[in-house]
Order: C-alpha cells, then sequence, then structure tokens
C-alpha cells in the first residue's frame, strides 16, 4: 500500500526491502533518535532490523497497525504509522520519527495528515492519539498544528532506557474535524 502525499512525499506501508534503508536511516541518525526511541540502542545490525521489519509486516497483516516508511524524492527518510489500533473501541495512537537534517519542513506534519485521514476514512477510527515525552518539545508542536487536544500529562509514562518520562497526551476525534 502507498499514500501519496505530493510529487516528492509518500508513505509506503513497511516491507522486507525496507530493512537496509531503516537500518542505513538509524545508523546515520543514531545519537537524535536515541533520545526519544528505545529501540536505538538495540538496532545494531541488519539483521536486527530484518527482524524488526517482519515484525512490523505481520502487525500490519494482523490490523494491530499500519507502519508505513516515510519516503521522499525516493529516499526513505523516517517512518510514521497507527499503532496500538483498539478495534473495540475505535482508537490508534500515531507515531512518527524522521532523519534530523529533514526537520522542520514539513514532512512529519503532511505524513501526519494524511495516516490521520487513512484513520478516519479506511479505518473507521473515532479517536486518535499521540503521546511523547514532555521535554521533546518538536514532537509535540506535530499535534498542536493538527488540532489535536492536549489531554493532559501521563506521569512516567514510558520507561526510556534506564528512567521513566512523563508522556504529553493529545487526542483527535473524528468529528472534531471540520
Amino acid at each position: 500500500m502507498t499514500i501519496n502525499i505530493d510529487q516528492n512525499l509518500k508513505l509506503e506501508l513497511i516491507h522486507e526491502n525496507h530493512a537496509q534503508p531503516i537500518f542505513d536511516l538509524v545508523d546515520a541518525n543514531r545519537a537524535h533518535l536515541r533520545e526519544w526511541l528505545p529501540f536505538v540502542d538495540s538496532m545494531q545490525t541488519v539483521e536486527f532490523a530484518n527482524n524488526f521489519v517482519k515484525g512490523t509486516m505481520q502487525r500490519n497483516q494482523n490490523g494491530n497497525e499500519f507502519a508505513f516508511v516515510i519516503i521522499t524524492n525516493e529516499k526513505v527518510v523516517g517512518r510514521v504509522g497507527v499503532y496500538k489500533i483498539d478495534g473495540q473501541n475505535k482508537i490508534g495512537e500515531i507515531g512518527y520519527w524522521l532523519a534530523e537534517d529533514l526537520q522542520g519542513k514539513g514532512i512529519i506534519t503532511k505524513s501526519c495528515k494524511a495516516i490521520i485521514d487513512f484513520c478516519f476514512s479506511d479505518l473507521q477510527l473515532n479517536r486518535i492519539e499521540i503521546k511523547c515525552g514532555t521535554g521533546n518539545l518538536k514532537s509535540k508542536t506535530i499535534p498542536e498544528k493538527l488540532n489535536f487536544t492536549h489531554e493532559g500529562i501521563l506521569r512516567q509514562g514510558e520507561l526510556l532506557y534506564d528512567q521513566f518520562i512523563d508522556l504529553n497526551l493529545y487526542s483527535l476525534l473524528k468529528n472534531d474535524i471540520k
């Protein structure tokens, strides 16, 4: 599955052929990504990336998540998707990350808009959440730009390496879209 966003930007559902580009991207952005993403230290080999992708593909197939690579100018530059899908309650959680040198160009905002449309239209979700570390100032601008409601802070909501961090919780409801 591919979601075309514009002439230079598209999302592709993660596939086995994305393992090497994901590994290369993580490896080139290790220090940048590690600050907020706990999987970075584990991704030390292409074999790990292959297993990571296979697990993602299985969860995609099961409908538990829909994870995409972000491609701009035919190059994998990040990842975005809807995760932890609760079909009973029609809730999903958007997550994203991007190469450091491409931040601030609107890529994540555009990608999240496409995922939001996919969630509400194709998956028929009612609620989308975004959680991000309270100290992750760049990440929190995304839900704010996209008119999510800040519901509060999940105290010690995530174990990041050896410490618990607080998370901002944002939500967008289907009827929030005008």
